[in-house]
Formats: structure tokens, sequence, C-alpha cells
């Protein structure tokens, strides 16, 4: 008896000491998160990627209004801005004509010029990484509404008539006429003028918002299934399959490809740019990098269905190119483009999203080996267990180190969408993660239990309807303002 409990509680004690040790390193990383927060803390509020305007928003104006001057802290793109001047009282909208000073200024220029009553100015701006810029400025303009013209006429001696109310014996006349020029009028020919009706800023800007994001939500589901399945199946799963499910992992690489052309052609039509300018502009570079990846991982899937590659090195070498492209397809997208350090971020990126690549395809990966491998589950959820237990802490470290880089202080968290949306994702993250724990230390190591493997799956289903919602918020924080 005593000869069967000692291995027992010998285990026991083993399992309670890698408890605490984690939870030791857990304390660790929180420590210095808290440090590093702190550090950043006394910095100014959030950050605001629109500085001011010339004249200054609010600014009572005693002249027409030809042009005004936005200044933003980022830099911005000229291709598909909108600029709309609107009146208070009369409703009547003027687009204005978008000219570029310097990357962070730009002027737009109205015609005719505004004059005659409150004025609301608004617009919208891309930024280089993406994310939308739009902001609101006005202007009283009701002390610039009296325009004079003299008008001076002197008719020959002798021409006036009877009843006429010329002066007689050739003196000139001279009459002054004052009239009230408004948006939509002329002084000389009110159909010269033209006051067109066009959409607001914000409906512009958000016509192809739905289709980029679900896009771009597509990209980031199956580019994680199909580069950390293929890696869990290749270096944990450890079967005798070059692939295991090769037409599967092709549909998945041809429906990815899909949603790349998809997020092109939002592009373009956000910018108001054809698909071939979109195809070689800064904004389309992640999707297009992904769009190659997908193709790669198509002609990959073909050659082992076709039975080209059989040898498991060459299918290592074949899905080399093609993970790197979309793990490192976000290092040219989003906030890693204009924030922090250009090469310290885009590496945190690269670190962040292979390592979060590798710990959503386990968890899909274990899904399947549950329903299709049982003999072989144990072994490999045990593998599996040690191997994320590194992962999840290098996606943690990362994903602070970047979040520094982003973030202007605390303040952001709450007093912008980007804040709000990272602690959604912080909590789905952290849910994750105490899901994993719970497999790592209480139910793998009894999956030889009937009743422990159904538990398994079940958990498996929870951590991958989290992990889902970790993927959906990443992808708008990556277009969401900080």
């Amino acid at each position: 008896m005593i000869a069967v409990l000692i291995p027992d509680l010998c285990s026991r004690a083993h399992t309670a000491a890698s408890a605490v040790g984690l939870l030791k390193q857990v304390l660790r990383v929180v420590g210095v998160v808290g440090a590093l927060l702190l550090l950043t803390g006394s910095r100014v509020a959030a950050h605001s990627d629109f500085e001011g305007s010339e004249p200054a928003d609010g600014s009572v104006i005693n002249e027409s209004l030809e042009s005004v001057v936005l200044n933003f802290a980022v830099p911005v793109l000229g291709e598909g801005a909108s600029v709309i001047a609107v009146g208070v009282d009369s409703g009547a909208t003027t687009e204005g004509v978008v000219t570029e000073i310097t990357g962070t200024s730009w002027r737009a220029s109205f015609a005719p010029a505004l004059q005659g009553e409150m004025v609301r100015i608004a617009f919208g701006f891309r930024a280089e990484d993406g994310h939308l810029v739009e902001a609101e400025v006005s202007f009283d303009l009701t002390a610039a509404t009296m325009t004079t013209i003299d008008l001076s006429t002197t008719p020959p001696a002798g021409d006036a008539e009877d009843g006429d109310d010329a002066l007689a014996g050739g003196l000139s006349s001279s009459t002054t006429t004052t009239l009230l020029a408004t948006q939509g009028e002329s002084l000389n020919d009110s159909e010269n003028v033209r006051v067109e009706e066009v959409l607001s800023s914000s409906d512009a800007f958000s016509l192809n918002g739905g289709v980029n994001h679900v896009a771009r939500l597509m990209q980031n589901v199956l580019g994680f299934a199909l580069v950390g399945g293929v890696f869990f199946a290749t270096y944990v799963w450890r079967r005798g399959d070059v692939l295991p499910a090769p037409r599967l992992v092709g549909g998945m690489a041809v429906v990815l490809g899909v949603a790349s052309i998809a997020e092109i052609a939002t592009i373009a039509g956000q910018l108001d740019i054809s698909v071939s300018d979109a195809l070689t502009h800064t904004l389309g570079r992640s999707a297009l990098m992904t769009l190659c990846a997908s193709l790669l991982f198509v002609i990959a899937s073909a050659s082992v269905v076709t039975g080209q590659v059989t040898s498991r090195s060459a299918f290592r070498s074949l899905m080399l190119v093609p993970s790197l492209g979309i793990v490192g397809a976000p290092a040219f997208d989003g906030h890693a483009v204009t924030k922090g350090p250009r090469i310290a971020h885009a590496l945190s990126d690269i670190v962040h999203m292979g390592s979060a690549m590798i710990w959503v395809g386990a968890v899909l990966g274990l899904a399947l080996v549950a329903r299709v491998d049982e003999e072989s589950l144990s072994e490999v959820a045990r593998r599996t267990a040690k191997a994320l237990v590194g992962t999840v802490v290098v996606v943690a470290l990362s994903g602070i180190a970047m979040t520094l880089m982003i973030l202007d202080g605390l303040s952001s968290l709450t007093s912008s969408t980007w804040g709000q949306i990272l602690i959604v994702k912080l909590i789905a993250v952290g849910t994750a993660g105490v899901i994993g724990a719970v497999h790592h230390w209480r139910i793998v190591p009894q999956l030889e239990l009937i009743g422990s493997r159904r538990s398994f799956r079940r958990s498996l289903a929870i951590e991958c309807a989290v992990l889902f919602t970790v993927i959906a918020t990443s992808s708008w924080l990556v277009v969401a303002m900080p």
C-alpha cells in the first residue's frame, strides 16, 4: 500500500511544485508590467492624432473663409480624404479640395469661400497605418455676410428718356448696391457656383468599413489556423503523414486568398483608387503578403495530395516561406508602422503573432486529435501543455511591449476605442490562459479516464471560443485609433 502511495504522493508533490513555480513566474511578469505601466503613466493624457486647425476651432472670423489648414500628429494620406463644410442655418454643404502642405499638414480649400453663418467642417483622413482619423471644427462667420459692390454708370448726355431716374445734364450717376453673399450664390451668376450634397465623412469612410473588418477577421482566423495547425501537426502531433488533412489545408488557404483580395478591394474603395494601385499601396502591403502566402499554401497542399512531396523534411522547407509570410504580414500594417521604434515594434509584432499562432494551432490541433486519434491524445496533450507554458509567456511579454509602444498613458485604456478593445482582449487572453492552466495541471494528467476526456473536449471548445474572441478584437485593434 505504501509502495503504491509513495509514487502518487511524489507525483502530486511534483505537480504542486510546478504550479508554485509557474505562479512565481506569473507574479514576476505582473510585477514587471505594473512597474512599466507606472513609469509610463505620468505621460500626458490620451494621444490624439488631430492636433488642430488654422484658424483655430471656434474662431470668430470677420471675412470670408477660403481655406482651412488641418494639422495632424501622424502622417496621413490624401487618397480618399474627405473634407466637408456644412452651414448650420442653411444646411448647405460644400466639399473642400485637399492639397498637401507636409505629411502632417493639409489644406482644404472651398469655392465659393465660406461666409454668412456658423459653419461646421467635418473631415476624415487615413493614417499611414490604415486607421481613420476624423474630427470636426467650427467657425463663426456671421460677421462676414455683407459684400458691398460699387456700380457706377455714366450714361451719355441726351440719352435719358422721360421716366428714367438718370440725372440730367450728363452728370455721373453712382448707384451703390448691397448684396448678401451666401453659400450657393454668386455675385455675378448664380449658375457659376455648384454646391453639392455629399456624404458625410463618416458615411464615406464607413462605406467599405464593414467588409474590410470581416475580410481582415477572416484573414486572421485562417492565418492563425493554417500556420499554427501546420506547426502542431509537424512538431507536436508527429504522425506518420506528411500533412494530415492536406485538402482541408488547401481549402482554408483558398478562402484566405479570397479574404485578402476582398481587403485589397475595400482599400481601393476607401482610398478611391484602382485595385491595381491598391496592390502596391502602403495600406495594401499586408494583404498582398497574405495573398502570396495563401497561394504558396495551396501549392504546398496540392503537392502533398498529388504525391509530389513525400518527405517530411521537404514539406517543412516548403511550408517555411508561406508561414513566415503570414506571420510577418502584420508588421507591415497597423500601429507597427507608425507607433514606437519601427524595427523594435515590427519584431515584437512578429514574435507576438508567431507565438499566438502556435497557441491557437495547438488548441485546434488537440480538438482534432481528440476526435480522430484518441490513442495518442494523452501523449500529444502532455507535449502540447509543456510547449504552451513558454509560448503563453512570450505572447504576454511581446503584447506588453507593443502596448507600451502604442499607449501614451494609462488614461488611453479608458478614453480611447483602442484602449477599450484592448481591455476586452486582455480579459479574453487571461481567460484562455486560465483554461490552459487547468488543462496542464488538472485535466491532462487524468486523460486516461473517460470522464476526464469529456471534460477535456468541453474545455477545449470553450478555449477555442475565447481565442476566437481574442483574434476578433485583435482585428479591430489594428485599425482603431489609440
